[in-house]
């Protein structure tokens, strides 16, 4: 077990910004010994999870666990009972859609694109951070406080939460301001939290009650004036609605 926590924490290192990372580079995230963290290199390499650059001599993550991942998306039943509304609201919104699965621990966005004139569509998997997201904020306001607070722990940093975006929110307290609106209005917006100039509108979606993911439509942020959001809002809630009565049938 103890080996399998440190061969997690070499894989949690990358990220979609960080996509190649030197051993050194790793070491210092995971607080591992560099002999340590070769031993995890060296065996991830030769399963497959991991693929060394020379020329950087970095490493990034391996093509079998697209596939490991391939797996596990075709088995899960959010996704399934989401297909036909998520494309409804990408076509009614005309905007991109996020669904967001969420397994009482992590935050994981699949977002969809739906590819002009074919009937192909391009899907992205992401960990996300669940405060400076419209889909983990969405999540974290219905859970009860002392959860949100467990999910939000390994995050901290000096005290403080990461900042990605301009908007992000870092103090705790805030962020629980923040989410008591989310909680009232039934819907959380990414106001440029995440990525600058980006804007997202989500809503969580529960099944008997309990709540197992989100989804939300993003967008650049002109495309995203306060006079729309609650438009979006709407739509979102319905769509969110209506994939938690599918998974209850």
């Amino acid at each position: 077990m103890k080996s399998l926590r440190k061969t997690s924490a070499v894989l949690d290192c990358f990220t979609r910004e960080d996509r190649r990372l030197t051993l050194a580079e790793i070491a210092a995230r995971t607080g591992l010994p560099k002999t340590s963290v070769h031993r995890q290199l060296a065996a991830l390499r030769e399963i497959g999870f991991l693929v060394q650059d020379g020329r950087r001599d970095a490493y990034r993550l391996g093509f079998r666990l697209l596939a490991l991942g391939g797996v596990v998306l075709a088995d899960i039943d959010l996704m399934r009972h989401a297909r036909v509304p998520a494309a409804t609201l990408a076509n009614q919104s005309g905007e991109a859609v996020h669904i967001c699965v969420f397994d009482g621990r992590n935050v994981v966005s699949i977002e969809r694109r739906e590819m002009e004139g074919a009937s192909n569509e391009i899907v992205r998997i992401e960990r996300e951070p669940p405060h400076c997201t419209s889909t983990g904020k969405a999540i974290l306001s219905v859970l009860g406080e002392a959860e949100a607070d467990r999910l939000l722990a390994d995050l901290l940093e000096d005290g403080a939460l990461p900042r990605f975006g301009p908007n992000t929110i870092t103090d705790r307290a805030l962020l629980r301001r923040d989410l008591a609106l989310c909680r009232a209005r039934g819907y959380a917006v990414d106001d440029e939290e995440r990525n600058p100039d980006v804007r997202c509108v989500g809503a969580p979606i529960r099944r008997h009650g309990q709540v197992v993911g989100a989804i939300s439509v993003t967008g650049p942020a002109p495309r995203f004036p306060d006079a729309r959001l609650p438009v979006l809002a709407e739509m979102v809630m319905a769509t969110a609605a209506k994939i938690g009565l599918n998974l209850e049938r």
